[in-house]
């Protein structure tokens, strides 16, 4: 699977109405708990991928599946997690999937059931080597992939249909 998630991005009139101040919003149709605001451009584009990551981690924490990505659809923006999250993310979906825990994954690849239980983790970053060798516990590999950055930028119409 790819974790990379469409992202709105807009002008909150209301704060700039109140404040005077230019602020924007940032939503991820897919992943419901994902919002974050920047008062520039570049703060906004800095917030993106860490809530992200960090909504997503909420469904680990709670078990559940991770939402599948939908297309990007014009003005959104696409927004991937790190390498190293997306491998964790994998992971997690696998046990899941399988129904495999903690305790077991420990078994397959000789390492302490508490050990296992963080590989999945996000603020707790795994090696890779063991990422890896959990994965192919569970018949399974990472493939990369590089694609440009997108970056979110404002609409030279004053009021942009995102």
């Amino acid at each position: 699977m790819r974790y990379a998630y469409p992202c709105i991005v807009e002008r909150d009139e209301e704060e700039a109405a109140a404040t005077g101040r230019t602020c924007y919003l940032a939503t991820f149709p897919d992943v419901h708990s994902a919002h974050t605001s920047g008062w520039s451009v570049q703060e906004v584009n800095d917030h993106l991928r860490d809530c992200l990551e960090t909504a997503l981690s909420l469904c680990i924490e709670d078990n559940e599946p991770l939402p599948e990505p939908s297309e990007a659809e014009p003005g959104q923006v696409l927004v991937a997690v790190s390498a190293s999250v997306a491998e964790q993310f994998a992971l997690h979906e696998a046990l899941r999937a399988e129904g495999v825990t903690a305790t077991e994954l420990a078994r397959r690849i000789g390492m302490r059931p508490s050990r296992a239980r963080r590989l999945t983790d996000i603020f707790r970053p795994a090696k890779p080597s063991e990422i890896e060798r959990a994965l192919a516990a569970m018949g399974l590999h990472m493939v990369s992939e590089v694609a440009p950055l997108e970056r979110w930028s404002p609409s030279v119409d004053p009021a942009p249909a995102l």
